[in-house]
């Protein structure tokens, strides 16, 4: 099929919070002119005509599993719509699994930027621990390691990652490198990859402190962008300890209710919201390193100096070495000394408590 022939159809969710309900809708992307049109698919009337998409929605943001921002409703999709979108993408979007043994839990950042250095794209994020030596000994043996290797205090690192042929282009890519010897192991095949989602992924206890920590948010932005594992190690160069990560969906009623701070504050609340929920996020748990921090310090405010502005332009020209002057505007912090623990709590426990990226079906 020529590229200008190209369209892509998915059957798209969205929650309309009036009535209270879900709805379906027919969603065809045409690949060449960048328009959408959508028909309802509970009494077939069309619900959009074509229409332009935003210049920041790209072709390789339609996948089964994105959440699409169009005239302002949160759409998800959640199947493909005919064969030939199947066949076109089903290859496009293959998914797999990176297990990080404990002692490579300093290394995350890196492991994760050489994968998407290679041009894949991160779906899911979490460390985790093994519960009893019963979880350690199943763990070992799926990931076929020796029990010492899991037997660290340091937590495990479950990352995974979407892509044409993922499967073999990542295990690749992990088995040759300096990562493989320390405990870095992909699945051989998809129904590998199963098990190793199924057991590393679903229902594993966080392993945030919800202690003398503060919050940073990786933004959706930053995801697509392929720069979540510059940014984790940019992070721990600055001599923070990331202590908790997990990729998390915020709807746009979470994503209001955490930035409702900044309503009337800020003219940008309302981009900022649309943004937050626009796709996953990455929340960490960020403690500092107790062998070079000063007495007293807050790792709030710390951590917030580190940031720079929020303002990307202003953080460039005045805060260059920030995280932002660098990176620009992809990651959110606490700002209060008070909300910190407030602010981890409610990713790692209010909305970690019912949220899972599922990225697997």
């Amino acid at each position: 099929m020529e590229a200008s022939e190209r369209v892509l159809g998915f059957v798209a969710e969205w929650f309309d919070p009036h009535p209270q309900i879900i709805k379906k809708y027919l969603l065809k992307y045409y690949c060449e002119t960048c328009e959408v049109e959508m028909k309802d698919l509970t009494n077939g009337r069309k619900f959009l005509k074509k229409t332009k998409v935003p210049p920041s929605i790209k072709e390789t943001d339609f996948f089964v599993g994105a959440n699409i921002l169009l005239l302002s409703r949160d759409l998800k999709l959640i199947d493909y719509a005919d064969d030939a979108t199947r066949k076109l993408l089903d290859n496009a979007d293959e998914r797999t699994v990176c297990v990080l043994s404990p002692a490579l839990y300093d290394s995350m950042g890196s492991v994760i930027e050489m994968i998407e250095s290679a041009g894949y794209t991160l779906v899911d994020l979490k460390s985790t621990t093994l519960m009893d030596m019963g979880d350690v000994e199943a763990a070992a043996a799926l990931m076929n390691v020796e029990l010492s290797e899991l037997a660290r205090p340091e937590p495990l690192v479950v990352v995974s990652f979407r892509g044409a042929n993922v499967i073999a282009g990542v295990r690749k890519i992990v088995s040759t490198s300096s990562f493989a010897s320390l405990g870095a192991v992909c699945p051989n095949d998809a129904e590998e990859v199963t098990q190793f989602v199924n057991f590393f992924l679903k229902n594993r206890p966080t392993t945030a402190t919800l202690e003398e920590c503060t919050c940073c948010v990786i933004k959706p932005r930053a995801i697509t962008d392929r720069m979540v594992g510059s940014i984790i190690d940019n992070i721990a160069s600055r001599g923070f300890v990331v202590t908790a990560v997990q990729t998390l969906r915020m709807e746009r009623a979470a994503s209001a209710e955490f930035l409702e701070v900044y309503d009337g504050v800020v003219p940008e609340y309302k981009e900022m919201v649309n943004e937050m929920c626009s796709g996953p996020v990455i929340a960490l748990e960020i403690r500092l390193n107790p062998s070079i921090s000063s007495s007293g310090e807050d790792v709030v405010d710390v951590f917030r100096s580190h940031a720079g502005p929020w303002d990307e332009t202003m953080a460039k020209e005045i805060a260059p070495e920030s995280i932002r002057g660098m990176f620009g505007n992809v990651v959110h912090c606490t700002d209060l000394p008070k909300d910190g623990v407030v602010e981890v709590e409610y990713f790692f426990s209010i909305l970690a408590g019912s949220n899972y990226i599922d990225g697997w079906k």
